[in-house]
């Protein structure tokens, strides 16, 4: 097929599938509400109102489905034995959209379904709606999953678009299955009889219950099958990448701490006397905050020992996320670390302000004691984690020299922090002489400025040496010839046949720069040999040696050609 006519066969195939599912879903739905002795739709129209939805869905049963065998049946015997045709980006589009929109719809009708189940099937909550949508999207996610098994991924677009589907549904589960297990937990804890007045009273065995359990159960389940089988093996994919060190082990270790973060504040809090009304119910945040702190670690934990796991088939790879993973690390830490160290000024500053005036900045004991609580969990909690992967990066560009300063997250890391702390400083430098100035020229200079300037001062004493440290360490690379090196870098072009996609990629995260790939469509090469380490610094040595700035790759004949050219 050419691609319109391809285009044009999914498309109707895609329509008459839809007409197909509805008309099945809604004759199923009138099915099961007579076989439960309900009342057929009455709240719309009871009897006739029923025909009357017969009368629609019997049409697009038939007419949708025999629109949809044929068609489907077309593209099925085009596809047979044909690789382009299986391997074609319109065709893996139809087939991952349709598991995609399949189980989107199945997971939560399966959800309720399971929810009736817990509460004993009740007849008169029975939803029969809900039921045949479960059996139509179930059954129609698993004939395409079938059919695309069955195949396999014959091109990188369709590895590509598996690859989407799997990584999103493997993140959808594995959030659903974590904040079900936390809230759960939080429910027991909170129902335990050691609250003194602020215990819970109620059946615990309420639909919040039933609810984080379905969580647990099919969000389990989801995550297991899609990250545990269809994820298998594939180590080599950026998405993969991306799955494990910005979303697992990145999301649980901000979760983590956040939760620390809450408690340590709630628990001075209450130490310094700010909890001026007590009751049993007030540490009941540990309910959530420790099962918070557990689950996060643990998820952590275990895609930590899945990428180091994974090192040495994808080294170079997993080495950039784990960079950019190290550099968003130290960003958080850092910026919780000035956070704290705010907070911390805004005591003396405001303690002196109302000792010189009448005025109070900070109004009350409780007040400060929380100020106080709160910079001290922030301090705690995010100086090791700063200290900690700021001497990480320390040590990996002790170890990489010149390319590991001229790394991109590195740059952006240090001019997003110059960034930031020079418009903090203009903007603070403004604000006080704005204050003095006015308070000058309106006769009213005294501790109103001070009051009116202490936010800019607390900022100013913290911005100004995190700004001149950063900017000797970015004055330590330029130095060192770190933005030489990259005015070098060159727009690479690869020619070559699928079987050098995962070679493209090594290169091209070891180069630090995306390359346009020219897909070599004629007789398919002899599968490649394993090129080392060596042998790829030094084709990017030459790629960097190149004499003009555009570099075109040939991979062909177990060889890679590098050709320097430019464009007229």
């Amino acid at each position: 097929m050419n691609t319109t006519k391809r285009f044009f066969f999914y498309a109707v195939s895609l329509i008459t599938l839809g007409m197909l599912a509805t008309g099945v879903s809604t004759i199923l739905t009138l099915c099961f509400s007579l076989l439960s002795k309900q009342e057929v739709i009455s709240q719309v129209g009871g009897r006739s109102f029923a025909l009357e939805t017969l009368s629609l869905s019997i049409p697009m049963l038939i007419i949708g489905g025999v629109l949809w065998v044929f068609f489907w049946r077309i593209i099925q015997k085009t596809a047979s034995g044909n690789t382009t045709e299986t391997g074609s980006a319109i065709r893996n589009w139809y087939l991952n959209l349709i598991l995609l929109a399949a189980i989107s719809t199945a997971i939560p009708a399966a959800a309720q379904f399971l929810q009736w189940l817990m509460q004993g099937c009740p007849g008169t909550q029975f939803s029969s709606g809900l039921l045949s949508m479960l059996i139509v999207a179930g059954a129609i996610w698993v004939y395409h999953y079938r059919v695309e098994e069955k195949e396999g991924q014959l091109s990188s677009v369709a590895k590509t678009l598996r690859r989407w589907y799997t990584y999103i549904i493997s993140t959808w589960g594995l959030i659903w299955l974590s904040a079900s297990l936390v809230q759960l937990l939080y429910t027991a804890i909170v129902h335990l009889p050691v609250w003194g007045t602020g215990t819970i009273q109620g059946a615990f065995w309420d639909y919040p219950v039933r609810s984080y359990l379905t969580g647990i159960l099919l969000g389990g389940a989801i995550w297991a099958f899609h990250w545990l089988k269809l994820a298998r093996g594939d180590t080599a994919s950026t998405l993969r990448q991306v799955y494990l060190y910005l979303i697992a082990i990145f999301g649980g270790v901000t979760a983590g701490l956040t939760a620390l973060i809450i408690s340590l504040y709630k628990v001075f809090y209450f130490a310094f006397g700010g909890q001026t009304n007590y009751t049993g119910s007030y540490f009941q945040f540990f309910g959530w905050t420790i099962p918070t702190i557990l689950i996060a670690s643990t998820i952590w934990a275990y895609h930590r020992k899945v990428a180091e796991e994974e090192t040495e088939q994808v080294k170079n790879l997993r080495f950039s996320y784990q960079r950019l993973h190290s550099y968003l690390m130290s960003l958080i830490g850092l910026s919780t670390l000035v956070w704290g160290l705010i907070e911390l000024l805004r005591i003396p500053l405001g303690l002196l302000v109302n000792s010189l005036s009448q005025a109070t900045v900070i109004g009350s004991s409780v007040l400060w004691k929380g100020y106080l609580g709160l910079c001290l969990a922030l301090l705690l909690v995010a100086t090791p984690v700063w200290l900690y992967y700021w001497n990480k990066i320390i040590k990996m560009v002790a170890a990489g020299g010149v390319e590991e300063r001229s790394a991109r997250t590195r740059r952006i890391y240090l001019y997003l922090i110059l960034g930031v702390a020079i418009v903090t400083l203009a903007a603070d430098s403004i604000n006080i002489v704005y204050q003095v100035l006015n308070g000058l020229l309106q006769g009213t200079f005294g501790v109103s400025v001070l009051r009116n300037s202490d936010w800019s001062l607390q900022t100013i004493i913290i911005a100004l040496p995190v700004l001149l440290y950063h900017w000797n360490i970015l004055k330590s690379d330029q130095r060192l010839g770190v933005e030489t090196v990259i005015l070098r870098e060159k727009t690479v072009t690869v020619l070559a046949g699928e079987e050098a996609v995962d070679l493209v990629n090594k290169i091209g995260e070891r180069l630090g720069s995306r390359m346009r790939l020219l897909r070599y469509r004629g007789q398919p090469a002899e599968q490649l040999p394993e090129f080392s380490d060596e042998e790829i610094n030094k084709l990017i040595s030459d790629i960097r040696a190149a004499s003009t700035s555009r570099v075109m790759l040939v991979i062909a004949d177990k060889r890679i050609q590098v050709l320097p050219y430019e464009e007229k």
